[in-house]
């Protein structure tokens, strides 16, 4: 391409649109990586293992109760048995009744503070099936809301991805317009000059640093058609026309 037929103007609309892509592409970055999603999801990890502490112990207690359910079972059967011995009127010997006598109220004691173990255990249990419901209340509703935060950050993303693809486009059809060594020029200042390759010279400032250029340096940067270099950022300007007004209102939207 004739650098002469080349419309400067295409130059400041690639700066725009690189502007444009960098500012989708962080705001896509800023999204993926949301504060609050971050925030819930370890408060969901926190109430999903405290939950599961909490289950690990019922089930700790709930065996333990078996256990001494299925002991309390057996002497209570021991106790049956040695009570129909004796009024089976089959043992005769005194030794002998006294023995049973003593083994059933040695069995009734161990039955008395067995009872009394699980009644503090059936009182855990109670206490913790309360606390299993409230955490598991507690993870179920940070759960929906982590859903409903993913819900909405996947939305957004998807609108911005959008315009995104749309301003790659343009930056695709707008690089066809601009000569191969300009190109370079460009993205040679651009990676200098912290992403920022072009600018405008209006009057006698530079939009770009913001800097003020002096008036002799300003008559010799009179020519529309000509790229220059500002001579306190070392940007590449070209003068202001009405023209970059309207270029603005479009990479704004």
């Amino acid at each position: 391409m004739d650098d002469k037929n080349f419309d400067l103007l295409n130059l400041y609309k690639l700066q725009l649109s690189d502007n444009k892509i960098s500012l989708l592409e962080r705001e896509i970055e800023k999204l993926k990586n949301n504060e609050e999603l971050k925030a819930r999801q370890e408060e969901l990890n926190e109430t999903t293992e405290k939950y599961n502490n909490l289950l690990a112990n019922y089930n700790e207690l709930e065996r333990e109760r078996k256990k001494l359910d299925d002991e309390l079972s057996m002497k209570n059967e021991k106790i049956k048995k040695n009570e129909q011995k004796l009024s089976s009127g089959t043992i005769t010997s005194a030794k002998e009744i006294i023995s049973f006598q003593e083994e059933i109220v040695s069995l009734r004691k161990i039955n008395e503070e067995i009872e009394n173990r699980l009644l503090e255990i059936m009182i855990k249990i109670d206490d913790i099936n309360e606390m299993i419901k409230l955490e598991n209340e507690k993870k179920d509703k940070i759960a929906a809301h982590i859903n409903k935060l993913k819900e909405e950050i996947n939305n957004n993303t998807g609108l911005v991805e959008e315009k995104l693809n749309k301003y790659r486009k343009k930056r695709e059809n707008i690089i066809k317009l601009i000569p191969e060594n300009l190109i370079s020029k460009y993205n040679e200042v651009k990676e200098k000059r912290s992403g920022i390759a072009i600018g405008i010279l209006k009057e006698r400032m530079c939009l770009s640093c913001n800097m003020e250029i002096s008036a002799a340096e300003a008559v010799k940067m009179s020519n529309l058609n000509e790229i220059y270099k500002c001579p306190s950022c070392r940007r590449m300007i070209i003068k202001y026309r009405g023209e970059v007004d309207l270029i603005n209102e479009e990479f704004s939207r």
